[in-house]
């Protein structure tokens, strides 16, 4: 009896693998496709990334490219070492200003890893000038 149950077990596995479809194995040229299309959609959404932070870096520096035109406007109004003093901090502020959009440049340009890191460096950098600005403001308040 147990040896009828293995037979009918066995034959019973053996016909389902008959009328089971078929496994299409996966070739050289389907790999080649998919890694293709993952490299493109990758390479799509660091752009779209790229030109992101791009946009959020140039209004960042306009912005302040703006305030410290304002800085210059009050400067204007100081005189003897107030004025002295003003017109260094706001041509420091201009001299990173420049600097910025120089880099700003030099990132537009970068591609891959480079532009990541340049990424993390420009943030940094308007960090720093925007404090810098914050604290001359504070001073013709």
């Amino acid at each position: 009896m147990a040896l009828l149950k293995s037979i009918f077990v066995l034959a019973l596995f053996s016909s389902s693998l008959v009328l089971a479809e078929p496994v299409q194995a996966t070739t050289s040229a389907d790999v080649k496709q998919k890694s293709k299309e993952a490299l493109e959609t990758a390479a799509d959404y660091s752009k779209e990334q790229k030109e992101q932070v791009q946009k959020n870096m140039e209004k960042s520096l306009n912005s302040l490219k703006e305030e410290i035109a304002e800085l210059k406007v009050k400067a204007a109004n100081k005189v003897g070492e107030a004025k002295e003093t003003s017109d260094e901090q706001i041509e420091a502020l201009q001299a990173r200003q420049k600097e910025l959009s120089k880099k700003l440049t030099e990132f537009k340009n970068s591609s891959g890893k480079a532009w990541t890191e340049m990424k993390n460096g420009m943030s940094a950098a308007i960090k720093k000038l925007s404090e810098s600005y914050d604290k001359a403001k504070k001073e013709y308040q």
